[in-house]
């Protein structure tokens, strides 16, 4: 693969994952949008080639505005999840470039959150105008989640400064939930630390007693494939 090919319309595309309201009558919240590419490349690496060749900001805007287009296009009224590099939104373009594309996609005002990965370098998370930038997302009503929440050294730290609308907790702590009482001891006092304030989304839901456990545990939002896969939506 040339990573300079993958600009061409037809070669990316975006697969949705939905995220439900945990409970005994489940209710669709969200869906996140996952980049995918005809050459069946990991979209990790897609991303890190990216990065390589200096055009990680010109990938990451693309990705963002073809899986809103996906999604607008589905004529679905709820979230919608995506992920974004902290490089892309301390960015000099992103600005003009995301009012852009929220006057493109008004019915998108107050339903988008972006995903910033938990464990970006930490040189990142320290910028003073990163906290400026999301102030400014902010006026379209966006949200904003700490991704993967567990992986970095300081995620208890982050959360405090940035003030986040959602984090979502590292699937790690979904896996065999409910036969590990470490993990069911953390989610309980999490869930109660964070919920009048924050949304609280477990990752890497694979089993139904790990949701219901989740579920006692306080967690009010699950996502894996215990709930939905990613695929394609049809209009």
């Amino acid at each position: 693969m040339n990573i300079f090919s993958i600009f061409q319309d037809d070669l990316i595309y975006h697969e949705f994952q939905p995220l439900y309201r945990l409970g005994h009558h489940q209710s669709l919240y969200a869906y996140e949008g996952l980049l995918r590419n005809t050459f069946n490349q990991n979209p990790e690496h897609v991303f890190q080639t990216a990065i390589k060749a200096n055009i990680l900001y010109k990938l990451d805007t693309l990705s963002i505005t073809k899986a809103m287009e996906s999604f607008v296009n589905t004529g679905l009224d709820c979230k919608l999840f995506l992920n974004i590099y902290i490089t892309t939104i301390l960015h000099p373009s992103f600005r003009h470039y995301f009012d852009h594309l929220m006057k493109t996609h008004p019915s998108m005002e107050g339903r988008l959150v972006l995903e910033i990965n938990e464990s970006s370098a930490e040189e990142l998370w320290q910028n003073p105008l990163l906290k400026q930038a999301l102030k400014g997302l902010r006026e379209y009503g966006v949200w904003y989640a700490i991704d993967d929440f567990g992986q970095g050294t300081s995620s208890i730290k982050k959360s405090m400064e940035y003030e986040p609308e959602v984090i979502k907790l590292d699937r790690y702590f979904a896996m065999d939930l409910a036969q590990d009482p470490k993990k069911q001891r953390f989610l309980s006092f999490f869930s109660q630390f964070y919920s009048e304030d924050t949304l609280i989304v477990l990752e890497g839901i694979e089993k139904q007693e790990d949701m219901e456990v989740a579920l006692e545990m306080g967690i009010a939002i699950g996502q894996g494939y215990h709930l939905g896969r990613p695929g394609r939506l049809l209009a």
